[in-house]
């Protein structure tokens, strides 16, 4: 586990030093119940790009609800207000739905997918004019507690996760843009983790050119469950 540490931070200096552009993002997730297996969750996030612009995002509400251990269907609302630096200022509602897929095992390894929906509709501030479209996103993801088995999970122990992400957009027929990501957390307590992530980002340049590797995303997140065990329940459902 330790040469993984390694070579994921190798991998970090030097894609952070090849891209054109770098975004940091902070994240805070609070999860709270509702009612038998339903629950609440919110995602309040704050996004810069030095050269381009500053973002304030607000995600609620939203609703998971879990069937059983490997599934979970959720939904919600996403809003983000941009602040750009040399265009006018957008304001984004981004409604989805969708599911996420477990695969149980005994090895507290989380292998999952998670596909959503959802619909990007977006205002020009200055004009008015809204603009949207249809887009799906697959994450293919794995998570690996670094501890023993009988202490994965367990407070004050981290763990390592990598996902792959493609999204399909409705508009151009075109796959675009693909994210690959990696990461350390934390697990503080039965109701927090914390999480730093790495995201290498490919997109288009035109509808009609290669997926084309663009940016950096560096990302802090906290996660929040308001209730005890809440968080073990919704992220590692075999618990």
């Amino acid at each position: 586990m330790a040469a993984f540490g390694i070579l994921f931070l190798l991998s970090l200096w030097l894609s952070l030093a090849r891209a054109a552009d770098n975004e940091y993002q902070f994240n805070f997730n609070p999860y709270a119940p509702v009612a038998g297996n339903l629950s609440g969750f919110g995602n309040f996030g704050y996004i810069y790009q030095p050269d381009n612009y500053a973002q304030y995002r607000f995600g609620w509400p939203g609703l998971i609800y879990k069937v059983n251990l490997w599934l979970q269907l959720c939904g919600g609302l996403d809003a983000y207000y941009t602040d750009n630096l040399a265009q006018a200022d957008t304001l984004e509602l981004r409604p989805f739905g969708g599911a996420k897929l477990f695969v149980p095992n005994k090895a507290q390894i989380y292998l999952y997918n998670f596909t959503r929906y959802e619909y990007r509709d977006t205002v020009n501030l200055d004009t008015h004019d809204w603009s949207g479209y249809g887009r799906i996103r697959s994450r293919f993801g794995v998570e690996v507690p670094l501890t023993s088995r009988d202490r994965a999970w367990a407070p004050k122990t981290t763990y390592a996760f990598t996902d792959v992400e493609p999204f399909y957009r409705f508009d151009c027929d075109k796959w675009d843009p693909v994210r690959v990501r990696g990461g350390f957390g934390y697990v503080v307590s039965d109701k927090i983790r914390v999480e730093l992530i790495y995201t290498a980002n490919f997109t288009r340049s035109t509808p009609g050119s290669s997926l084309d590797y663009t940016d950096n995303t560096i990302e802090l997140n906290i996660r929040v469950g308001l209730s005890k065990g809440l968080l073990g329940t919704l992220l590692n459902p075999d618990e």
